[in-house]
């Protein structure tokens, strides 16, 4: 379970100590919930009041059109937040529906509180805000990945576009996929018979390895 000094590393506490956030999760009243592997975090159209930091485990952020089809739109994984795109707007209503990945432990905060100082004016919340804006421009990288992934022409384009993000941010070759292979599926808008497939093809013409959900990329996919 992530610790109140682990929480000095993610990006909405960045810059503040051990002490700080246990000051600020006082102050926020932050309270914490368990959800099992497809839980109910949020539904569509729900009221969102709340930034939820995702201390274990994976939140799924999913679109349903009116036929029932679902789209994976985001995944948020440990150390990461969410909701706070819906819930610092006016209107506080989500476009999206959020869910348990995996069985996940998930810490809530009030966003008001989090944008808006506390009457002591202290530092470390000053930073906390500061830090939220910071997470709202990495959200928008996050939705510019999204598009480089489905912009892609091919299947075999947009698994390379995937593989090369999580290479790009995991630092190696070998990388840890937070999605199984249903939601990686949806991830990338295919059919997850043919990804299958497709993964399968590229493992013969020895341009990636994979287990489970850990994939190995050689030189020659960065290069295509």
């Amino acid at each position: 379970m992530m610790t109140a000094k682990d929480m000095t590393n993610t990006d909405l506490f960045a810059g503040i100590n051990e002490k700080g956030v246990n000051m600020l999760l006082q102050c926020l009243n932050a309270r914490e919930k368990h959800f099992q592997k497809n839980d109910i975090i949020a539904l569509e159209d729900d009221q969102i009041r709340f930034v939820g930091l995702v201390l274990d485990g994976t939140v799924n952020m999913v679109k349903e059109d009116i036929w029932g089809n679902e789209t994976l739109l985001s995944f948020i994984s440990r150390g990461e937040v969410f909701g706070e795109t819906f819930a610092l707007q006016k209107n506080t209503n989500s476009y999206v529906t959020f869910m348990a990945g995996e069985e996940t432990n998930v810490l809530f905060m009030p966003a008001n509180d989090i944008i808006h100082s506390c009457p002591d004016g202290c530092n470390c919340h000053a930073q906390m805000t500061t830090n939220m804006f910071n997470i709202l421009g990495k959200k928008g990288v996050m939705l510019m990945e999204k598009i480089e992934v489905s912009s892609r022409s091919s299947l075999r384009e947009k698994i390379l576009s995937y593989l090369s993000i999580l290479v790009q941010k995991q630092g190696r070759r070998t990388v840890q996929s937070p999605l199984n292979r249903t939601r990686m599926a949806d991830y990338l808008g295919v059919n997850r018979s043919a990804m299958t497939r497709a993964l399968s093809t590229m493992k013969k013409e020895g341009l990636i390895d994979f287990d489970k959900n850990e994939y190995t990329v050689y030189a020659e996919e960065l290069e295509a």
